[in-house]
């Protein structure tokens, strides 16, 4: 099944054990993000990446500029360990991740969260790429792909027992848009793919064939 059919068939086995009043919340504010401007923030191609060095799951600093020395990279950024569909996305992402490394891309995915969530995370989902903490979502602002939570959907989140400040401390309540990146070794943005609905996303196809069309240019074919 494809990512964007995972995405569905989540949904409409939310909206199934849903109460109406908390999923009309939801719709509604998902609905108005996608029809805002905020996707429309977001740095494109072929801008600069913004520098950054984050500490990973075991809170060893990566440095984008020194990853870049070795090859591309993609930065994928992600919610946090309680949301459903980002972690349908990191599985589609560990599905593929084999082909990117093969490609001779570093891969990261990027989130506000704890450090002892993306662990854990990682243990569960045997995932082969790093997590780094974007503490307060500086870099997802950087990036233009932050996003501060509505007073209305914080109360639901909480009533929901989602309390964003236990999984990311500092600004917790601060998330980044579903995003995705691919970064070439001048650090420059050659592909980028942002979405404001958090429960629509794509395959990871465009990402597959714009890191091999940049290391076949790189190659000279």
């Amino acid at each position: 099944m494809s990512l964007p059919q995972n995405l569905d068939a989540l949904r409409a086995h939310l909206e199934v054990g849903t109460r109406s009043d908390a999923l009309f919340l939801m719709l509604r504010v998902m609905e108005e993000s996608a029809s805002s401007d905020r996707a429309t923030r977001a740095l494109q191609a072929p801008s600069r990446a913004p520098a950054f060095s984050l500490p990973d799951e075991s809170s060893q600093v990566v440095s984008l500029s020194e990853r870049l020395l070795d090859g591309p990279a993609v930065v994928v950024f992600y919610r946090g360990d309680w949301c459903p569909w980002c972690k349908k996305e990191l599985n589609a992402l560990q599905r593929v991740v084999a082909r990117f490394k093969l490609l001779g891309a570093s891969v990261y995915a990027v989130s506000p969260q704890l450090p002892v969530f993306s662990r854990e995370r990682i243990r569960r989902q045997r995932l082969d790429f790093s997590i780094l903490q974007d503490a307060g979502g500086h870099v997802a602002a950087h990036f233009g792909v932050d996003w501060q939570v509505p007073t209305e959907l914080r109360k639901l989140y909480l009533a929901m027992n989602v309390d964003l400040e236990k999984f990311n401390g500092e600004g917790g309540w601060v998330l980044p848009l579903p995003a995705r990146f691919l970064i070439d070794r001048q650090q420059t943005i050659v592909y980028a793919e942002i979405n404001a609905d958090e429960t629509h996303r794509m395959d990871m196809g465009g990402l597959l064939t714009a890191l091999d069309g940049l290391q076949r240019k790189a190659s000279g074919l």
